[in-house]
């Protein structure tokens, strides 16, 4: 008898483990390359995060996963410091990354996807402060790390990226294109040779394309690239509007295309800043209306920018820049202000909107889904602001995204002196066919919604009708069929 109770006993209990104990997931990197038959496809969203080796403690890494648990982000872009790993030649420090990768991985199921740089000290031309953006004296060196790099995580990380913005000279300070192809292509041999089954990712272009197209055309990298990667900041480091993010990956896609291998496309590095003074917010940016670069305007902004990207069903991949924002005492590269303020949360982790908007649009597109643009029939006014998308989820509901473009260029000025309210407001009908509504709810950009009564059926079309649009807010319907 004692033994049966004690046999119902263990099977009991590990019962209770196994339904209340559940495994981290293995990090899945299937997903961050779109497959090109694919008629709907769900582009996988995540963070970036960069941890100074000589600031960042366990416990900031073990918040950070904490944060992406709560918001159920699993895609993490981080940066290795080759600078900081091997400080002197032939000697490596892999602590605190063997912790960190161990952390995330095995106890989180995060999915890294580093990028690899910069310059160490004694492979530069010795200047001790800015050392680290020059182009490396020996190539070869960079090769012999990268091998290291890879055959030691590659058990758990299947994605490199080789630099960072290499258009822009503060990350690559001669501006050689040239000799930085020759450069990725020494990396990305020492990253096949350690994995062959990894895909190397070229380093984030922050704005040109014309620096791809020089790389694949005049110096023959395309067959040593797996993955394009892509920035975007604008509004925040560009006076382009967010709404030409669309031509933005276009004009990257076209250069693939051209002169490419089928390489997938990522943008790993988008965001926008909660920094102003006045109007000025960079030297490339000045605000006009009052509620620009707000915590409240960042949440409707990584609404507008994350699916304007999705729209153009060319990326396979997004992050958002970044997790937290950086206090004070850290140092930054480049612009000391806006780089402080572009996390979804402050850098004690209390949330800005933004972290409950990333949450609330991975729940709305949590399926695969397609664009739809084409489809929709909206009456607008001549000169309208107004932009209206849609998609169609594969399972047939539709969400419709309408807002009033917050910069248009021929309609403010350059650099305004003094703030001004958006007294703007449109309304417009939207027409979608091939979908049978019984409900339609109507979002703000924290998830917040309410039945949307102005709908009319017909035949298998629906009219959303007298949408009133005011500027600095987005509108998001769902109509569920």
């Amino acid at each position: 008898m004692y033994s049966v109770n004690r046999t119902m006993i263990f099977g009991l209990l590990f019962l209770f483990v196994m339904t209340n104990c559940t495994q981290p997931k293995a990090p899945d990197y299937q997903r961050l390359v779109k497959p090109d038959d694919a008629e709907y496809y769900q582009v996988a969203i995540g963070l970036c995060e960069d941890y100074p080796e000589e600031t960042t403690t366990m416990d900031i890494i073990r918040n950070d996963m904490e944060l992406l648990k709560r918001t159920g982000i699993d895609l993490l872009r981080i940066s290795f410091g080759w600078d900081a790993i091997e400080a002197e030649k032939d000697q490596y420090d892999w602590l605190f990354w063997d912790d960190y990768v161990n952390m995330a991985v095995d106890e989180y199921g995060i999915t890294l996807v580093p990028y690899v740089c910069y310059t160490p000290l004694w492979n530069s031309r010795g200047d001790t402060l800015w050392f680290w953006n020059d182009p490396p004296l020996d190539f070869d060196e960079f090769g012999e790390f990268m091998f290291d790099l890879v055959t030691r995580y590659k058990d758990k990380i299947k994605t490199w990226e080789l630099w960072n913005e290499p258009d822009l000279d503060i990350y690559w300070d001669t501006g050689d294109v040239g000799a930085f192809a020759e450069f990725i292509k020494v990396g990305s041999k020492a990253v096949k040779r350690a994995d062959p089954d990894a895909k190397v990712v070229l380093g984030g272009i922050a704005y040109h394309a014309s620096f791809l197209e020089k790389l694949f055309r005049d110096y023959g990298l395309s067959p040593f690239i797996d993955i394009v990667n892509m920035h975007n900041y604008y509004e925040t480091w560009s006076e382009r509007p967010v709404e030409d993010i669309v031509q933005n990956i276009a004009d990257m896609q076209r250069v693939i295309e051209t002169y490419g291998n089928s390489q997938a496309l990522w943008m790993a590095e988008v965001g926008y800043s909660t920094f102003r003074r006045g109007s000025y917010v960079s030297s490339s940016y000045y605000a006009y209306y009052d509620y620009e670069h707000t915590p409240e305007y960042q949440a409707v902004d990584l609404f507008k920018r994350i699916s304007l990207a999705a729209s153009t069903e060319k990326l396979s991949a997004l992050t958002w820049y970044e997790i937290k924002d950086l206090p004070l005492s850290e140092e930054v590269i480049g612009d000391n202000y806006n780089n402080r303020h572009l996390g979804i949360v402050y850098p004690d982790y209390r949330p800005k909107p933004a972290q409950q908007t990333l949450i609330f649009f991975n729940r709305l597109f949590s399926q695969p889904y397609k664009n739809i643009d084409d489809q929709l029939n909206v009456n607008l006014l001549e000169h309208s602001d107004a932009q209206v998308h849609g998609f169609r989820l594969n399972n047939g509901d539709v969400i419709i995204l309408a807002w009033l473009a917050t910069c248009v260029p021929e309609k403010r000025p350059a650099k305004p002196q003094e703030l001004v309210p958006d007294n703007r407001h449109e309304i417009i009908n939207i027409s979608i066919p091939d979908v049978t509504a019984y409900e339609v709810q109507l979002f703000d950009e924290l998830g917040n919604g309410s039945s949307w009564k102005n709908f009319q059926v017909e035949g298998n079309s629906i009219q959303l009708f007298n949408v009133e649009m005011s500027g600095g807010k987005i509108y998001i319907f769902k109509i569920v069929s």
